[in-house]
Parts: structure tokens; sequence; C-alpha cells
């Protein structure tokens, strides 16, 4: 059965050349990390160095976000008035047997990157180790708590051999190992065998649904493009049993529609929420509250007053309800007693579903480049992926999750991000900003793209590009280059065009495009990656520039300029 849901898994992918073993620790990662975490990062970054003992996977999480390097960590904490640090940790093994020894290897390993020990070997553990000590030399004012650590064994082992009594002590002696570092909160570790995994998967790959207790509603009246819609009083408890997974951890895949996640207990208004729960002024929370707004595909009515609700989305109210999971043990059992508010839509017309996810934020403070999605130009951008007539293959992801439950091959997908960092790296000279954070890169860029009057064939050529380019890293190219691969989309196109990309608006634009869409079709498309990458490498004098050096602009402007001598010279 795991073989199946692997083999699956490499194909969905397109990463038929890795190895079997990389394969199933990519897998692994992509069920335990979850899609929150997985889609900010193309899939085979997640892997650690060769010869890398103990540990196959590490990923820092700051507020949500992945860090690799002291850039990424200051682009997340500079703006924040708190932070909340995670730190992820896998080991695969492929085995119905489990070697109680790999156990603690994994706790061993992750106490040397914690301590930042015995990392030479392995530059990519290396550099994320800095990365980590970096946020505690400069952040540490921050921190709302000590960093948590998860350590996740991942085997196809039965149930029975996960739960044998030696593999339990062996995962409490790696808990006590990396608790011993002294400076981390939270330490767990779990080992997940083949039912953990068939579970993962089918909870990742399924359309949600809840038996909902809705004992006071009103049945709204028809409207075009609804099928039914409510407004009602649910207890807390029946508002947790909608965000939790069975294990009783929060699920943020309900959360995927909102526009954004949560702001964290400090917030001013979040806090007041935590407190009402907390006191006796609890039983006022519906009139306090907005409650929540939930879209969902469908719905059953079923006995004394229940609802199965299915394929749902949170659309409106993910801090109330991350607050009322904060709360939860606090609450016990008068989370039965305490109510919300409740809308409930059913719908499967994706504009009413965009319509009502724009009004029920536009009382709240949210940025507009969170609503990027909603506007026009995505709208176009999306019908044109749809359309092909570039004949790519690829799919536009304009709202996060919206294929949640479908089978699209994730390669294909080009999220709003992805399209933001490929147009803004080959087609606006600023692979230095690529790299960074989609909401720095919007603030930075946004006034440069998804312009009403922009050519659409530009913008899916950028993302052609970039897909081409990471399909070249699992078919031969040096994978040394992946740190360069924004500057490698930007030299790209000037090597093959001969001169400076058009302005996004001209009928100019759009020839180059199909210039550079013929170029990449081609089956030599690899030596242009490479020739770029060499270029790139010989321009910074004869090795790969640092991350630092990657994300100045000095750099880009070097660059440009030998493009254009290059260009002058006829080379």
């Amino acid at each position: 059965m795991i073989d199946g849901l692997v083999k699956g898994f490499r194909a969905s992918n397109e990463i038929g050349d890795l190895s079997s073993s990389d394969v199933f620790e990519l897998f692994a990662a992509s069920l335990v990390l979850g899609d929150q975490l997985v889609s900010q990062v193309e899939l085979t970054d997640l892997l650690l160095d060769k010869h890398t003992i103990g540990l196959d996977v590490v990923a820092i999480e700051v507020n949500g976000q992945l860090v690799w390097d002291r850039d990424d960590v200051d682009d997340v904490c500079d703006g924040a008035a708190h932070i909340e640090v995670s730190i992820h940790t896998l080991q695969a093994k492929q085995s119905e047997h489990i070697n109680s020894t790999d156990i603690l290897a994994l706790g061993e390993a992750v106490k040397r990157f914690l301590q930042k020990e015995d990392l030479a070997d392995s530059p990519k553990l290396e550099s994320l180790s800095e990365a980590l000590h970096h946020l505690f030399s400069t952040h540490a004012q921050k921190l709302r708590s000590q960093p948590s650590v998860h350590m996740s064994f991942v085997t196809t082992a039965p149930q029975k051999t996960i739960t044998d009594k030696t593999v339990t002590q062996r995962l409490e002696s790696a808990k006590e190992l990396v608790k011993s570092v002294g400076f981390v909160g939270e330490v767990t570790a779990r080992c997940f065998g083949a039912d953990d995994l068939h579970d993962l998967h089918v909870r990742q790959f399924h359309a949600n649904k809840v038996d909902l207790l809705i004992p006071k509603s009103v049945s709204l009246p028809a409207m075009p493009g609804i099928k039914q819609a409510f407004v009602g009083l649910i207890s807390v408890a029946e508002l947790l049993k909608m965000i939790c997974r069975p294990d009783g951890s929060l699920d943020e895949q309900v959360f995927f529609d909102n526009v954004r996640g949560f702001q964290g207990d400090a917030n001013p208004v979040n806090r007041k929420i935590v407190e009402t729960l907390g006191s006796d002024a609890r039983s006022l929370l519906p009139v306090l509250n907005n409650g929540v707004t939930v879209v969902a595909q469908s719905y059953t009515p079923l006995p004394a007053d229940h609802f199965l609700v299915e394929g749902y989305q949170i659309v409106n109210g993910c801090q109330t309800s991350h607050c009322a999971y904060i709360a939860k043990d606090e609450l016990g059992a008068d989370a039965e007693n305490v109510f919300v508010p409740l809308r409930l839509v059913i719908t499967d017309d994706d504009d009413v579903a965009i319509s009502i996810i724009r009004a029920t934020n536009s009382q709240t403070e949210v940025k507009e480049d969170d609503l990027v999605a909603l506007s026009k130009f995505q709208k176009r951008l999306e019908e044109f992926y749809r359309m092909d007539s570039a004949e790519i293959g690829l799919t536009y992801e304009r709202r996060a999750g919206q294929f949640y439950g479908l089978t699209v091959t994730k390669t294909r997908l080009v999220s709003v991000a992805d399209q933001l960092k490929s147009v803004s790296a080959m087609l606006l000279n600023r692979p230095h900003l690529a790299s960074r954070y989609p909401s720095k890169l919007y603030a930075e860029a946004g006034d440069s793209v998804f312009r009403d009057e922009h050519k659409i064939l530009p913008y899916v050529v950028a993302a052609y590009a970039a897909y081409r380019l990471e399909n070249a890293f699992r078919g031969g190219l040096d994978s040394r280059f992946k740190v360069i691969r924004y500057h490698i989309l930007m030299v790209v196109a000037y090597q093959i065009l001969g001169e400076p990309p058009a302005q996004l608006h001209t009928p100019t634009s759009e020839k180059q495009a199909n210039k550079i869409i013929a170029e990449l079709r081609a089956p030599q498309h690899v030596e242009l990656f490479k020739r770029a990458a060499e270029f790139i490498e010989t321009s910074a004098g004869g090795s790969i520039p640092t991350r630092d050096r990657l994300k100045r602009p000095g750099f880009t402007t070097e660059l440009i300029q030998r493009l254009k001598d290059e260009a002058a010279n006829g080379d």
C-alpha cells in the first residue's frame, strides 16, 4: 500500500530521477510537515547533503514561515512584534523493522544541530544551524517562548512494531537527549508507521468533512450561485471539531482560503478573545464576537439538528478559531455551553466564494497584497493558464488550497507567490528579491506586477521557465546551482533574447515570450540553464556567490552589465 502511495507521489511530483530512498524521505516530509510548510519550498530543496548522519530533513519554522539563512530570519522577524519558532526534524527508513539505535541517532543528530557541533560535512545543515543561532543572537527578545523541537522517525513498519516497548523507550531517550540542550521548550518525538502514513495521506488528499450540531439556525432565502445558506450559533466544542485533527492538533488546512493567518495571541483583539473565553463573561461571546464564516461544497441534514458538512473552509474567523484552540484546555467541558455566531454557505461557484471571502474580510485590517488573488488580472491569468494556448501544461493556483482534494500534479501548480517570483526574476531584473518572502517581494515589486494593462503570455512563460529549470535540476543540472536559480532565470532571458526584456505592457514582451518558450521547448534546454549558471559563476569570480551577495542588488547590476557587454560583442 505504501509503495503504491510513494509511486503516485513520485509521479505527481515529477521526481522520477531521484533514488527510492530520497523519494521516500520527501514523501514522508510532505505528510509529516503538511502542505502549509511544504508549499513554501521546492520539494527537493528539503533534502540535506548526502553525507548527513542521522537526519534526512530539517526545517525551521518562524511564525509559520520556513527560513533557510540569516536573511530569511531577518525578513520574518524584523516586522514581527513576537516570534514563535518550531524546529522540525525527520529521519525516514523504508523497512518493516525498526533499529532502535537509529532513533537514538536521530536524537544525537538533532542535539548536534542545535548546538552547531560537527556539521562541517553537511553545509546545508550548517547553514540552517547558523540561521537558528542568528535568530537567537539578534531576535531573542521577541521570542514568545523557547523554540519547540519536533522529531519524526518515519518507517513502513506495522503498528505493532512502532508501539513496541523498546521503540517507545528509545523515543523517550531521544527526547531527553534534546531537552538536555537547555534552550529548547517543548520537545516531541514520534514514530510514524505504515498505518500512520496512510492516515496522513487520506487526510491530506480527501475533502474534509465534519458532523456539526447547529441547535439554533435560520435558513436564508434563495440566492444566485448558492445552494443553501444558514446563520446560527455553534458551541466552541463544535468549532473545535471543525479545526482539529483526530489527534487534537490544529488543522491549518481548513484556513487555506482565509486571506491572512493567525495574528498571535499578543494581538489586542485576540488577547481579548482569549481573556473572554477564560472569564465569566464567556457566555456573552455570541454578542461580543463576529463569529466564523464557513464556505462548503456540500451538506447533508441529519437528525437532531446535526449537519454533515463536506469540503469546507473557514474563510473568516481564523482569529476566533485559533483563540478557541488556545483556550480549549481552560474551557474544558464548558466548551459545550459557550457559543459563537456561524454563517454557513454551501456553494460550488468559485466567484461566489471569492465574493464572500472579500466581503467578510472587508471590515478587518487586511493588506491589499493579501487580496491580490481576487483581482481582475488574476482571474484573467487563471483563465489563460486553463485554456493553455501556449501548450505548457501548467495550472495556476490563484487561491491557496484551490485544488485541495483534486488530482493535480503538484510540480505543475503555479501559486501566486511562484508567479511573482518568476516574473520578478526573469523579466523585471529583480532576481535578488525573488528569494524573499512574498509579502516582502510584493512590497517592493507590487507596483510592477499583476497590472491590468500587462500582457499575460510573459507571465506564463516566466513560470514555465521556472518549471523547466526545476526539472533540469532533477535531470542532470548540478544541484549546487540551486542557490542561484533566480539569477539563472534572468540570465537565460538575456542570453536567449540578446537584449533586455521589454516592459510587460508592450507587444514586444509577447514576441519575446514566444522566443523564450521556443528555446525552452528545445531538447537542449538544459544546456541553456547550464550556460547561464556558468556565466554567473564566472562573473562572481569563479565560484558560486554567497547567499548574502545574491540578495544584494549590486550583484544583479554587475550581471546585467556583463550580459549587455556580451550582447554588444556578439558573443
